[in-house]
This record gives C-alpha cells, structure tokens and sequence, in this order.
C-alpha cells in the first residue's frame, strides 16, 4: 500500500515553467483554475500567453444575441487578464460547446500557436473535467505533449478535483484572483464562482502547514501517457515522484 506522502505532495511547490501557454476552453477558466499561479508567474517575469479557444457564447441558456454575450466575456477577460498581468493572449473564437467538432481545426490552431510561441510549458483544464469543451482541450494538449515531449503538461482543476503533484500556495496572490474573477460579471450572476473556488482553494491546503491559506492544485503529467496509465494515476495506483 502507497503511504500518504506518496499519494499527494505535501509540501508546496512554485508554478512549473518560463514560457507558459495556457489552454482556456471558455473566457474565465484562465481565473478560476490557475488565477493565483498567474499571478506569480507574472509577478516572477516569466512569458506568459493565454489561448482562449471559445466564445463562451452558450453560458447563458436565455441569452438571446450570442455575439453580443461572446463580445461581453471577452472584455471581461481583458479586465481579468490585466488584473492578472496577463499582457499576451489570443481568441480563437470556436464556438462554445463544440470542440469537439472542430477538433481538428483546433488542433491545428493551437499546434500553429505552440509552434510560434515555443512554450515549455503548457496548463490546459484535466480530462476528468465535466464540461465538454475541458475535456477536449486536455485531449488535444495530450496530442500536442506526444508530438513535442519536451514540453511539459499541467494540468489545472475548475469543476472536477484532480489528483496533483504539484501545489501551489497562493494565499499572497489570491486577492488578485478574486478580483479577475469579479470581472467576470456575467458568469457570476450564473454561478458563484468565488465561494466555490475559495472553498476549493481552501480544501487544496489540506495537506499542506497552517500558514497556506489557499492553494492551487495541479497535475504535472510527466511520463504519463497511455489511457491505462491515466486511468492508474487518477485511482492512486502510481506514486508521485
């Protein structure tokens, strides 16, 4: 049986990378996963660029005029992304809730950005995400891992606690987090992201010294490749390194 320390980290790490490409299948996702990571990657001077694959046209079911809605969010994440000190960023502007669709011009957009940006690292929302559109972007940054190993997969969490390896305390930075979040006006009056991802952020201390406050829990996927082994990582089967 696998002891505790080898089952979660428990000891806080610093954000992974030097260039950072961050996959948000939906304006706000940036926040509400990695919003205090960013932070310090900023804040340390690290490159950082945001790849916002969707609209986010269909968040709102009674939303009559859809671009419209989509030309809201993306001003709400311009706010966001300055409050974060995101300065680099792009809207590819797929439509929501059908990634899967366009998979392949999705991957071939986002590879052509991977290809010009030459990130090391890559944050994308996890495969055991709810939403559609989360679970395709963890599938094509899969993809991308296979095709340039070199880059190193992080995965973030949103509405499905992941399994990490990496946490990230964020207690110096989460004020800036919530305030991103507040941007997001219109996602809020849907949903209220900020007690549920202060509750998240709170839980992700758990195993961690009484000074972390909130933390930020992702998963580095490393070797990790095939289904099986995915599959074997989520059911605590492989021990952390």
């Amino acid at each position: 049986m696998l002891r505790e320390t080898e089952l979660v980290p428990f000891v806080s790490s610093e954000p992974i990378g030097e260039r950072i490409l961050v996959f948000a299948p939906h304006p706000d996702d940036e926040t509400i996963g990695m919003g205090g990571s960013l932070r310090i990657l900023s804040e340390n001077g690290k490159k950082i660029k945001v790849t916002v694959l969707t609209k986010g046209e269909k968040a709102d079911p009674y939303t009559k005029d859809h671009q419209q809605y989509a030309d809201m969010r993306q001003k709400e994440a311009l706010k966001a992304f300055e409050v974060l000190g995101v300065h680099d960023y792009v809207f590819l502007g797929f439509p929501d809730r059908e990634l899967q669709s366009n998979f392949v011009k999705v991957r071939e957009e986002s590879t052509r950005i991977v290809r010009e940006f030459c990130p090391d690292t890559i944050y994308s929302p996890s495969p055991v995400e709810l939403h559609p559109d989360h679970r395709v972007a963890a599938e094509f940054a899969l993809t991308i891992k296979e095709e340039i190993p070199d880059t190193r997969l992080v995965f973030y969490e949103i509405t499905t606690p992941i399994r990490p390896n990496v946490l990230v305390d964020i207690t110096k930075t989460f004020r800036y987090k919530k305030s991103a979040l507040k941007c997001y006006k219109s996602q809020l009056k849907i949903t209220d992201y900020l007690k549920l991802i202060e509750a998240l952020n709170t839980f992700r201390t758990f195993t961690l010294n009484r000074k972390a406050k909130t933390v930020e829990a992702f998963w580095e996927v490393g070797l990790i490749a095939s289904k099986q082994d995915l599959r074997r990582w989520l059911t605590y089967e492989i021990p952390i390194c």
